[in-house]
């Protein structure tokens, strides 16, 4: 799934979330809590 908010890599086992949203400093909304859910899962 391509993610708009976040990025997501996985490297030998583990996996890093990254909150992506520079325009207003990371803040979180909805979507971006969606899209670390579905990372998430």
């Amino acid at each position: 799934m391509r993610y708009e908010h976040i990025t997501l890599e996985c490297i030998e086992g583990v996996a890093t979330i990254t909150i992506n949203r520079p325009e207003v400093l990371n803040a979180l909304s909805m979507q971006t809590l969606d899209e670390m859910m579905d990372a998430l899962d």
